[in-house]
């Protein structure tokens, strides 16, 4: 175990790495907005919180919007500018707050008005009128306050201007002024009454404000957490089209493998059909592809497995020349009880479709080519004839109809 040098937490040497990257809460990080880079991780969230924070660049409007306030141009929202903004603003945040409560207190009020209740906790829910009422009577105090701060202002302002006059004056005018300063303070203590009971309602306004936003973060968890389920099933989807994927892979394989043992035989003759006759001497003469290789079959239901493998432009001394057939033996299911090495004779026939004259060739194997060995891998190198068929004869009889060529192969099985 080793100590977290941030947090003083004891984690395991393995996963200290990890922890202090991804999850230490103290340790130091850069805010992204203004590059402050002493910021505990666990802090990072209040530094840029756009009502809180005391992140100088991150980019707000104002946070009264989400109840109405109409500055909602996005700027590097400055302590000083929103200080100034709501110090300006004062008043219509508060009615905005004050309106809205109100409309909340309304739609609480005819919800349970319907459903029959006429408290809450004990508490007599308000009336329309009522609310309406109380909202008239802020709105009049509010506009009331207005008034009273355009006048003190402008009471201020004379008071300044009969100091500076003061100076120049006789005594009077000195005597007269100092009556109507006596005036003024006594109507300035009246107003700051006035202004105590409307930083009470800020107060409250401020508070039903903490609620509300403690509200929305409520709501904010729970779209997280309905996200996380989103992602959770988005995952178990993902694994099933995975598993789908693997399943339609099988399926293929077996209809392949069902295919090859529908066209396979098991009495050691093969007769292969090759359509598309043209297009494949183009394909070995172009050298695109220049061999192919037969279905499989069989000596017996449990004997060899074998193919054919044949070049239509030629191979080796025959290339360009000659048409080349080659045997293959391939590893097959019973290997194991077979005799080896393979000893059987092997006849090729090229048919021709008239049954006059068919090309015929045929050889045994040599026991000692590795060719007729047991098979350690898919197929043994191929062996037979490289000059099979001369490639000039193909014009001269049938061997190839309406597109179509048929090779015969034949193992001798009588001795198995």
């Amino acid at each position: 175990m080793e100590k977290c040098d941030h947090c003083q937490t004891l984690v395991e040497f393995a996963f200290l790495k990890e922890h202090q990257e991804s999850q230490c809460p103290s340790v130091p990080v850069t805010c992204t907005e203004c590059g402050r880079k002493d910021i505990p991780r666990s802090q990072i969230r209040a530094h840029i919180d756009l009502v809180n924070g005391d992140c100088e660049e991150i980019q707000s409007s104002c946070p009264w919007t989400q109840i109405g306030c109409r500055e909602t141009k996005l700027c590097k929202y400055l302590r000083l500018l929103k200080r100034k903004h709501e110090e300006d603003s004062a008043s219509g945040h508060l009615m905005l707050l004050f309106q809205t409560a109100m409309q909340l207190f309304s739609m609480v009020g005819r919800t349970m008005r319907e459903s029959g209740q006429l408290s809450m906790n004990g508490v007599n829910l308000p009336k329309q009128k009522d609310l309406e009422r109380y909202a008239k009577q802020v709105e009049n105090t509010l506009k009331e306050n207005e008034d009273l701060k355009s006048k003190l202002a402008q009471q201020e302002e004379r008071i300044r201007q009969l100091e500076s006059s003061r100076q120049n004056s006789s005594n009077s005018a000195s005597a007269f002024d100092s009556t109507f300063v006596k005036e003024l303070l006594q109507r300035l203590t009246t107003e700051e009454g006035k202004t105590a009971n409307l930083e009470l309602l800020l107060v409250e306004a401020n508070r039903l404000s903490e609620e509300l936003q403690r509200k929305v973060s409520t709501a904010a968890r729970q779209q997280e957490s309905s996200n996380g389920t989103t992602d959770r099933l988005q995952r178990q989807f993902e694994s099933m089209s995975h598993s789908l994927a693997l399943r339609n892979v099988m399926l293929t394989d077996l209809d392949e493998s069902v295919r090859q043992q529908e066209v396979s035989s098991h009495d050691g003759i093969l007769l292969w059909k090759i359509t598309e006759f043209a297009k494949k001497r183009q394909d070995a003469v172009s050298g695109q592809q220049t061999s192919f290789y037969s279905p499989c079959f069989f000596t017996s239901r449990y004997g060899y497995k074998m193919c054919a493998r044949i070049y239509l432009n030629g191979d080796g001394i025959g290339r360009g020349t000659h048409i080349s057939v080659f045997f293959v033996v391939m590893r097959g299911e019973y290997d194991a009880l077979l005799r080896w090495p393979f000893r059987q004779k092997v006849t090729f026939m090229l048919l021709d479709q008239n049954n006059i004259e068919h090309v015929i060739d045929s050889f045994r194997p040599d026991p000692n080519s590795s060719s007729f060995q047991r098979p350690r891998r898919e197929t043994n190198i191929a062996s037979g004839c490289p000059t099979f068929c001369p490639l000039s004869e193909l014009n001269d009889h049938a061997y190839v109809r309406d597109d179509t060529m048929f090779l015969k192969v034949i193992v001798d099985t009588t001795d198995l």
